[in-house]
């Protein structure tokens, strides 16, 4: 192991430290994190830095959406929807709860996880609100509807893109692989939520929302932005136009037609401390790929686990989900791809490769529920409800809800996979 990757092992340890403990706040943890690596010259070329461990298709996606949600919300848009969904459920605590989760995996499967985490979590805060509850359950059930339910088609997540485009999978190739894993995964997963909190969501709860004031023209307004954010998102490969740049240019646009006297307002309602906290996490995970660790990493896992095809497809899984809940899911899935490869050079065994993409696809994905920080979506609902409910979960918390609805995806898939393709 080289020095730098001994030092970015280090620094990468030290800042998930301080992370879970929550002594120093995150967003400087990693953004220090990320300095003192560029400062030691752990990357050789800073350009390449910016240019290939920087997201910033992320970066202004968030900000796009986070200036579209402030504009939309200004005119009570999220209560009256939230107003709304409770009338049509005939004020059913558990009706709202499994409608808001079938809503956000749904949409998830068609749509960025943070877009859809960024319209729904306003609404569900608004009907947690009318409630008089605490909406934590609620908004963290909901980051594990959006990511198992964006793992379902190619474009729901990110490493199913590269997955697709890696092995010439197509739309309907993961609709038939993918899609059925997911289901079966959620229905569990929300049994699961349902039987565990079933005093709480069958709670005979009254309703009160104060006068919705929101007039038509601004119903209208926020109406046909939303959907027409959803739709081109929904055809973006189609039209060839980036997820950053739709979401940069709706955010803007819809403060334009909703509020456009109070720009200065909706700029402060950009979460900064996430967008550098996103821009930390990239560099320190950049530097893990850089100096060659996830790539060590990928290659032990298929020298000690590749003799045979059915152990390896399980291993492989569980690898995925392990390191996605740790790390940023699209550097280690860029890593994997060029394994998965050379899996037939090393074994003549390994004929078929497709289910060791549909077992990386549902691990990396999977995985992204297990802690805090496993995928953007998550760090996004986290934001929200600390902004909007000042209430904060911690690393310690969030592990606490998450692990067991985690273990039960990873033993579902790690199933599926087995007896579907083994």
């Amino acid at each position: 192991m080289t020095i730098d990757a001994i030092i970015s092992l280090f620094i990468f340890v030290v800042v998930y430290y301080l992370i879970i403990s929550e002594k120093v706040h995150r967003s400087i943890s990693v953004v220090l994190g990320a300095f003192i690596l560029t400062f030691f010259g752990v990357f050789e070329d800073p350009d390449y830095l910016f240019k290939n461990y920087v997201d910033f298709d992320t970066i202004f996606l968030l900000v796009g959406m986070m200036l579209l949600v402030s504009a939309v919300k200004s005119t009570g848009f999220f209560e009256y929807v939230a107003f709304k969904l409770i009338h049509f459920s005939k004020n059913s605590f558990l009706s709202i709860f499994i409608l808001l989760n079938f809503f956000v995996a749904f949409f998830s499967a068609f749509v960025d996880n943070v877009t859809t985490i960024m319209i729904f979590i306003p609404i569900t805060l608004a009907v947690a609100d009318a409630a008089g509850i605490d909406p934590t359950f609620f908004v963290l059930s909901e980051v594990f509807s959006s990511n198992i339910g964006g793992t379902a088609t190619l474009i729901g997540d990110p490493p199913n893109i590269l997955i697709g485009n890696a092995a010439r999978l197509t739309f309907n190739d993961f609709i038939l692989n993918t899609s059925p894993a997911t289901l079966i995964t959620w229905g569990i997963i929300i049994l699961y939520f349902v039987l565990k909190n079933k005093k709480y969501l069958k709670k005979n709860i009254s309703f009160e929302f104060s006068a919705i004031e929101i007039t038509k023209s601004n119903l209208i307004k926020s109406t046909v932005l939303l959907i027409s954010v959803i739709i081109l998102f929904t055809v973006q490969e189609k039209i060839g136009v980036h997820s950053s740049v739709i979401a940069f240019g709706m955010g803007f646009l819809s403060i334009l037609v909703i509020d456009p006297k109070n720009v200065e307002k909706h700029f402060g309602e950009i979460e900064w401390g996430t967008i550098f906290f996103f821009i930390g996490l990239f560099i320190i995970t950049g530097a893990l790929e850089d100096t060659g660790i996830l790539k060590n990493l990928a290659m032990i896992l298929s020298k000690n686990f590749g003799s045979t095809p059915k152990l390896f497809g399980m291993f492989l899984i569980i690898m995925s989900f392990l390191v996605s809940g740790f790390f940023d899911n699209i550097p280690f899935t860029a890593t994997m791809i060029p394994v998965i490869k050379m899996l037939p050079s090393i074994n003549s065994t390994f004929v078929n490769l497709n289910p060791y993409w549909w077992a990386l696809s549902l691990g990396v994905c999977f995985g992204g529920n297990l802690t805090q920080i496993g995928a953007s979506a998550n760090i996004v609902a986290i934001t929200m409800l600390l902004k909007y409910s000042k209430r904060s979960v911690s690393f310690k918390e969030y592990m606490k809800f998450s692990i067991i609805p985690s273990l039960i995806s990873l033993i579902v898939s790690i199933a599926y996979v087995e007896f579907r393709y083994f």
